[in-house]
Parts: structure tokens; C-alpha cells; sequence
């Protein structure tokens, strides 16, 4: 090959390799760690199944991302007819990647309605027997006080919410802001496993080519009741049931549009985005009953709330309130109190502190 063949074959190759390596810094995706995977697990035989079942949906094969998000704010409103939930519950927890403690937030919604139910006139035959079973041969042959503990049992029954009010659809929302993209899709594989009694065939059918819905997320699947995707580093599961269930897929594709107009990030500035901790480093006694506290503070970037604060003493959850954290049982030593926060863009950061008691 002549000289200036060869230079200019090597000339292009770096130009092309100049251009995706600026591209790639324009979406946002500089420096997102080599190991950015999904939890670290303990339990190999849940960890074999879930290699197991990534194998069996060809899960290398599923579309990457480089880009790099936070969550858009998402509320009932973005339902086509919020007003059908009746009963709402947000909570949040972490989530540990090999990289680090990330984020899972849950929205439960409900529609229960009051309705007219004609109440029972006397317990059910099996449920009687099991009562009975537990009483004294002496009691059990007591006419009398057979008579009066049954129909105090059935007025209770009677007074059953479950006489009163019906639940006539239910919609779960799962969210995770994951470290890469990767990582958001391996949490959609491994979510099914940990959280559903489902065999591992028909998980593998949920993400079969024949439920996937091309333009949701990067990759997504619909299988009635439920809708999954990851668009770029963010994971959504949504679990739409009864007068619900026809909101599934309007709000998924809602959500999808969203995180697509969020703008993109590096991996420093996503982990920029992580609220700030500190924790104090001995604990103090409030005026209740002399409990002990330690007290903590969070900042968080321009534009961001706090959603959910979580704390641990010694690996137990504990109770906070006010800036401050309840140490229960310990009067006096050395313990580890870990907080956890989460912001309004669904990005949290855990720091854990020694804390010096009664000294």
C-alpha cells in the first residue's frame, strides 16, 4: 500500500472516531462506569435464574442507550381520568447497583367505591369449624358460650370494610433512575423474578418478540396487565387492573414522551444531581421521654424537592422526623446510622455516619 493511501485510510479513521467520540460527549455520556450493572446479589440461585431468564429473552441483544436522564415529574394528573383514583400511596427505597445506592419509587392507585352489600347471617361453615378448632374441649361443649362467642364474631364480620366499600381498579407504577442503560434494563428482567410467583417460562413469554411495542422506551413490552419499558438509564413498570387497566398504556407512552424532552446528562452531572448528606456524629436527648436523636441535613440541587427520607440504625429502619433521627434501644456506645433521601427528579444519594451515644 502507498504511503499516502495509508495515511489517508488512517486520517479517516480517526476523523470518524473524533465524531462519534464528540457525539457520544453531546448526548451526555461520558465516563458511565464499566460495571454499571444491576444489584449486587447475595442469593445465587436467585442470581442464576435471572441470568438464566436473560438468556431466554436474548437479553444482549436488546437496544442500547447513551443517553443519561432524570425523571420527569410524574402525578394521577398524567392519567387520561385521574379523577377515577380514589385512594393514592407514593414510597420510595434504594436500590443498590454495583456502582452504587440508586432509586425505586412506587405509586399505588385505587378506585374504591361504597357499595350496598347484603350482609352475612351467619359465618361461613369452614371458617366457623377453624375457630371452634382452637377453643377447649370444655368450651367447644358449652352450648351457651358457643352461642355467644359465634355472634360476636358475626357482628364483626358485619362491620367488615369489605362489606362497605369494593375496590374496582387498581394501577401500580414502579419507577428506577439506574446509573446507564443497561442497568435500567436488567432491572426490568430481574423484577419480574423477585417479584412475582410466576414461573420462568411465562416471565420469558412477557418479554417475547411478539409483546414488544415498537417506539416505547428504548426497548418496551406490553402484556396486559402490565406495560414495561426503559427509555435511556430510566426503568417504568406499570401493573393496570380493572377500571384501571385501560390507563396503562396512555400513561406509559406519557411518561416515555417525557423523559425523551428531559435534557441529556453526563454521568458526572447525573451524579450532580444527587441530594447532599450529612449526618451528625453524636446523638442528643429530645424531650420525649429522653429518647435519643441525631440530627441530619439534606440539600438538594436548584429545582428539586425532597420526596422521601429513609433512615437505618445498625441496619434497622427507624423513624425521622423534623432533621432528626430516632435511635431506639441503644442508651449508650457506638452505632451506624444510615440515611437515605430521594429528590422530585427520583435521584437518591445514602450516606452512613458513626454515631457517638450517651457519652
Amino acid at each position: 500500500m502507498e504511503k499516502s493511501e495509508f495515511q489517508r485510510r488512517i486520517f479517516l479513521g480517526l476523523s470518524v472516531c473524533v465524531v462519534l467520540w464528540c457525539s457520544s460527549c453531546a448526548r451526555g455520556s461520558t465516563r458511565i462506569p464499566e460495571n454499571c450493572k444491576w444489584i449486587e446479589v447475595e442469593d445465587e440461585a436467585f442470581r442464576s435464574r435471572v441470568e438464566a431468564l436473560a438468556a431466554a429473552v436474548d437479553f444482549n441483544s436488546w437496544p442500547q442507550s447513551d443517553f443519561l436522564k432524570v425523571s420527569p415529574k410524574i402525578g394521577k394528573s398524567l392519567l387520561v381520568e385521574p379523577n377515577l383514583v380514589t385512594k393514592e400511596n407514593f414510597f420510595c427505597n434504594e436500590i443498590r447497583f454495583i456502582e452504587g445506592d440508586w432509586s425505586q419509587c412506587w405509586w399505588q392507585w385505587r378506585r374504591v367505591i361504597e357499595r350496598p352489600k347484603s350482609l352475612p347471617m351467619e359465618l361461613p361453615a369452614a371458617r366457623k369449624e377453624k375457630l371452634l378448632a382452637h377453643l377447649s374441649p370444655k368450651l367447644r361443649n358449652d352450648p351457651n358460650f358457643i352461642e355467644s362467642y359465634l355472634a360476636r364474631l358475626l357482628e364483626r364480620e358485619r362491620k367488615s370494610k369489605r362489606y362497605k366499600f369494593s375496590i374496582t381498579g387498581s394501577m401500580g407504577l414502579k419507577v428506577c433512575v439506574a446509573p446507564c442503560s443497561r442497568a435500567a434494563q436488567e432491572y426490568l428482567v430481574s423484577y419480574m423474578p423477585l417479584r412475582s410467583n410466576m414461573g420462568d417460562r411465562a416471565i420469558a413469554q412477557r418479554f417475547s418478540e411478539s409483546k414488544r411495542w415498537e417506539g416505547l422506551g428504548t426497548i418496551g413490552f406490553v402484556a396486559p396487565p402490565m406495560v414495561m419499558f426503559a427509555r435511556d438509564n430510566i426503568a417504568v413498570i406499570i401493573d393496570a387492573r380493572g377500571e384501571l387497566a385501560g390507563e396503562a398504556l396512555p400513561l406509559a407512552r406519557k411518561i416515555d414522551a417525557l423523559i425523551k424532552k428531559q435534557p441529556a446528562l453526563t454521568y458526572e452531572q447525573l451524579l450532580a444531581r444527587k441530594p447532599s448528606i450529612t449526618i451528625g456524629e453524636r446523638a442528643q436527648k429530645t424531650d420525649l421521654a429522653g429518647q435519643e436523636t441525631v440530627s441530619y441535613e439534606v440539600s438538594v440541587p436548584k429545582g428539586q424537592e425532597i420526596v422521601s427520607v429513609r433512615a437505618y440504625v445498625d441496619g434497622r429502619q427507624t423513624g425521622v422526623k423534623d432533621g432528626k433521627v430516632y435511635i431506639v434501644g441503644k442508651k449508650e456506645g457506638k452505632v451506624k446510622v444510615k440515611l437515605t433521601t430521594t429528590t422530585s427528579e427520583l435521584v437518591s444519594n445514602a450516606v452512613e455516619q458513626e454515631v457517638i451515644i450517651g457519652e
